[in-house]
């Protein structure tokens, strides 16, 4: 078999890697399956990359690079729009969200493997250097216009709005679909355009109430739970 060119080799092996880290997980594939995915002999997998590892990474670096490419480009117009003025909860969260829904929609099959691959690993120890690499700094972009947009508030809650934001984001994305079983196929995570229509409001809502909201508390909640149920009954 003759080997194809050496990009286009490297594009075969990330392409199999990323299909079967999103189906199989990092640790479920082995270099071997992935070269069988792309065609190429496994002597190639080796002289492009050093290591199962940095196949990963490239996995993951190939696509956060436009996501973060688009959310600063989007960022830029709406801070042009708003010249220079703060911008709104809801454009911040749009900044944010439509890349990705973007990307999604209209980049091809491999950004639903993305998806799913970048939500696994969200909840994961083993990867946040690899994805503080990747996304802290364009982070530290959104946190700033957080700050901008909600002056004076704790630092500690827009910490906190800021990882809400993404992690509801990255449920959305995570392709398990639950909610078309439990809406009996009402909902369903497929339609990423409707899902995303109903989670921005969510998103804007919930990062205006995170830095605003009275934090709650749970003692009242925690002594009906420990108190049987029939003396709640009594």
């Amino acid at each position: 078999m003759q080997s194809p060119p050496p990009r286009e080799t490297s594009v075969r092996i990330i392409d199999a890697a990323e299909q079967l880290f999103a189906d199989q997980s990092y640790e479920g594939t082995s270099i071997r399956q992935i070269t069988d995915l792309a065609g190429v002999r496994l002597a190639l997998a080796h002289y492009h990359f050093e290591s199962k590892e940095l196949i990963f990474h490239e996995v993951l670096a190939r696509r956060a690079n436009v996501v973060n490419e688009s959310r600063q480009q989007l960022l830029a117009h709406y801070r042009h729009q708003r010249g220079g003025e703060p911008l709104s909860a809801e454009e911040i969260a749009r900044c944010y969200l439509s890349p990705y829904l973007y990307w999604s929609m209209h980049g091809g099959p491999g950004w639903q493997n993305y998806a799913k691959l970048a939500a696994r690993i969200m909840s994961t120890e083993r990867w946040m250097g690899l994805l503080g690499t990747l996304f802290n700094p364009l982070a530290e972009v959104f946190l700033q216009e957080l700050r901008r947009t909600f002056p004076g508030r704790e630092e500690k809650r827009i910490q906190w709005a800021f990882d809400f934001m993404v992690g509801v984001m990255c449920n959305t994305f995570s392709e398990n679909n639950r909610i078309e079983v439990l809406s009996g196929g009402l909902c369903s995570g497929d339609h990423r355009g409707d899902a995303c229509s109903h989670l921005l409001p969510f998103m804007v809502a919930g990062l205006t109430a995170t830095v605003d909201a009275v934090p709650a508390s749970f003692g009242q909640d925690f002594e009906a739970i420990r108190k049987p149920l029939a003396l709640q009954a009594g």
